[in-house]
């Protein structure tokens, strides 16, 4: 072979290579099923875990429901425990009262301890509750505060006032709980006339 048939080849050999498309291309990568096996355990576990949050939330809720619940019973239940505690007592108070009565048969020693209890009483109803009585004779006359019973003319009073209390009323902070009962006075019409006599003399 002749030294130019031999360049010929090299040649050809070379234009050969650079036509020859390359093979080493990149090519995606997929994930292998091991892979996409443990993604979705991982997804179940994170699901059951989920699923217990939501299960002792709900249990949480219900039992702090309950426990409202039983709490606004209670409170129900015992609402009167404290004014009971005090009347308790004001029991014993009366049961030693009519004990010592029964023994010594003194009615002025019966009367003094049953005014003392009364006292006792009033004033715990005052002191802890915010218990007030209202009405007393002399008092200006409110129609807010008493219910009059009957009306009597005076000319001893320039505005209405209570000559007499039937029945004690009782005033719970500034919530009236009950009227007082009471006979009412109010001005006598002469009065008023002489009065406007006298002012038309001056």
């Amino acid at each position: 072979m002749s030294r130019k048939d031999t360049k010929n080849e090299i040649a050809d050999d070379e234009v050969m290579e650079e036509q020859t498309p390359e093979t080493d291309t990149e090519v995606e990568e997929t994930p292998e099923p091991e892979e996409a096996v443990d993604e979705n355990v991982v997804l179940q576990a994170e699901n059951v875990e989920l699923k217990e949050k939501i299960l002792r939330m709900a249990a949480e809720n219900q039992n702090t429901r309950k426990r409202l619940v039983k709490q606004q019973q209670d409170a129900f239940k015992y609402r009167h425990q404290d004014i009971l505690r005090d009347l308790a007592e004001v029991m014993d108070n009366f049961e030693r009262a009519i004990e010592s009565s029964v023994d010594s048969r003194d009615f002025d020693t019966f009367h003094e301890g049953i005014l003392m209890i009364e006292k006792q009483f009033s004033g715990m109803l005052t002191e802890r509750y915010g218990l007030e009585r209202i009405g007393s004779e002399g008092e200006a006359y409110d129609p807010a505060a008493h219910e009059a019973m009957m009306l009597e003319e005076s000319s001893d009073v320039e505005v209405e006032t209570i000559k007499q209390v039937f029945q004690a009323g009782y005033r719970l902070h500034e919530r009236i709980l009950r009227p007082a009962k009471v006979v009412v006075y109010k001005p006598a019409p002469a009065a008023v006339t002489e009065d406007a006599e006298n002012d038309g003399d001056d």
